[in-house]
């Protein structure tokens, strides 16, 4: 660890562009440390409350030393292992496996990311690979979510939720609101610049049960 670049921000956005200071941090109720390897890159983000540390993730290594790793230096902290895999046009998946603090897995989650590296997407799976929900972002900007879409394993959208008034909205009223209305139509629809391609197989990312 003591070759890495240590980096602090506030909040828990690991892609975020501004450093916070000692004294910002001390005064967040949310706080992340960045480490960094020689060529910038990173490769793990704890992530702290004002009751100390409540996460690692870790961007690189092997599953089995990271989870060797992980006990010694993080004792009694749950972590997880984020793995990226680029799409067309711009667009990225990122793969995440959830640990207890022991080490076993406790959830899968596949995440798609646009090009200006917001989340609109993530299918949240259990440790069998079993879909358990898909959920969709819709931004106002692009600090600010504005909509989000929640759907059934069958891809059957139950509830959108508009943030900034926090209640539930009619689900075909929003969508012809929309740019890309046929991407919030179904759950397993993706972006139109992604039209010839499929959701990864969980299978293909994931060490299931």
């Amino acid at each position: 660890m003591s070759s890495l670049q240590s980096k602090l921000f506030l909040g828990w956005d690991p892609t975020s562009p501004v450093e916070a200071t000692a004294d910002q941090v001390r005064a967040a109720k949310r706080y992340s440390r960045g480490l960094f390897d020689a060529s910038g890159a990173l490769v793990r983000l704890e992530l702290y409350g004002r009751d100390g540390l409540h996460d690692v993730y870790y961007y690189n290594g092997e599953s089995e030393s990271i989870t060797a790793d992980h006990a010694v230096d993080y004792p009694g902290s749950t972590f997880a292992v984020v793995r990226t895999e680029e799409a067309l046009a711009g667009f990225r998946w990122e793969f995440t496996t959830r640990y207890t603090a022991e080490g076993s897995p406790r959830l899968f989650m596949t995440h798609l990311f646009d090009p200006a590296d917001l989340e609109i997407m993530n299918l949240d799976y259990i440790r069998t690979g079993e879909l358990r929900a898909i959920t969709k972002f819709w931004y106002e900007s692009a600090d600010s979510i504005g909509l989000v879409f929640e759907y059934q394993p069958d891809g059957k959208n139950v509830d959108v939720t508009n943030l900034e008034e926090g209640e539930s909205v009619p689900f075909e009223a929003v969508l012809r609101a929309l740019p890309e209305p046929d991407f919030y139509a179904e759950g397993f629809a993706l972006p139109p610049q992604l039209a010839g391609t499929s959701i990864p197989p969980v299978g293909d990312h994931f060490h299931l049960e």
